[in-house]
């Protein structure tokens, strides 16, 4: 996932020339000046439900609340709480099983980019340069603001291996649960699989737009980046953890996890 972060910052740069080439080019210079809705010295809160960009081994479903204050019009700092759905993917389900299967396979590397966020809270600054309206109708403009987010935080995480299985109940269709009915996952009660979890920095960063349907009310759409350090093992002897033993290394360069996401919130303010 290392092409990520580049192409986020790319859309970033993008869509702010996008809204600097909009409000030159179709946007009254009065309205920008006049701003109608201005939320300079107003408490904000905001609801935001996060849907994955990407999904490849664990898909996460986000949702948050903030709270924020607009120092001036153009900037605003805020503070940001929530609690991510997340489970594995079938591709990660399909790993799994066909690893267990192979019965020949005695050393191996952990995956990367398997922990799952939980609970999360972050504060960050955000940069609204951008004002301006569009047309949409004849007698109808939507007003807008183009911003850019940063900031950071805690956040709870969970990992479950998909190679580590403490007790293989059916090698050869890769159960490592005790599941009633082999080709039922929703029969089982109890998981073998490793497991771990950990609290850990997080940084956030966001591009967003925010519409103006009132003095008081707005929509957002953002595109933000969840990261925090990557952390699995690596040289695991398959008998040793399969006989209950602690086995291989942590992995030496394990980089960083990018959780991207597009948020769709609302926002009210006082």
């Amino acid at each position: 996932m290392t092409s990520l972060p580049l192409r986020f910052v790319s859309l970033a740069l993008v869509l702010t020339a996008l809204s600097a080439s909009a409000q030159q080019q179709v946007l009254d210079p009065a309205a920008v000046r006049h701003r109608l809705y201005s939320p300079q010295q107003h408490l904000e809160l905001s609801l935001a439900v996060g849907l994955p960009a990407r999904e490849y081994l664990t898909a996460h479903y986000n949702l948050n609340a903030a709270l924020a204050y607009n120092f001036v019009e153009s900037f605003a700092l805020e503070a940001r709480v929530g609690y991510a759905l997340s489970r594995q993917t079938g591709l990660a389900r399909s790993i799994s099983e066909r690893f267990l299967a192979r019965e020949e396979t005695r050393l191996t590397d952990e995956l990367a980019d398997m922990w799952q966020m939980g609970a999360h809270g972050v504060v960050g600054a955000r940069w609204a340069p951008i004002y301006g309206k569009l047309s949409l109708l004849a007698d109808a403009t939507a007003h807008f603001q183009a911003y850019l987010w940063a900031g950071g935080g805690l956040a709870s995480l969970r990992r479950q291996s998909i190679i580590q299985c403490g007790q293989v109940i059916d090698r050869e269709q890769g159960v490592c649960d005790n599941r009633t009915d082999v080709a039922d996952r929703s029969t089982a009660t109890e998981s073998y699989w490793r497991a771990e979890t950990r609290v850990a920095p997080v940084v956030s960063g966001a591009v967003g737009l925010r519409f103006f349907l009132s003095p008081r009310h707005a929509l957002r759409l953002e595109l933000r980046d969840w990261i925090f350090a990557d952390r699995y093992r690596v040289n695991v002897v398959r008998e040793d953890w399969e006989a209950g033993r602690e086995s291989g290394e942590p992995a030496p360069k394990p980089g960083f996890t990018h959780l991207v996401q597009f948020d769709l919130g609302y926002t009210f303010l006082f």
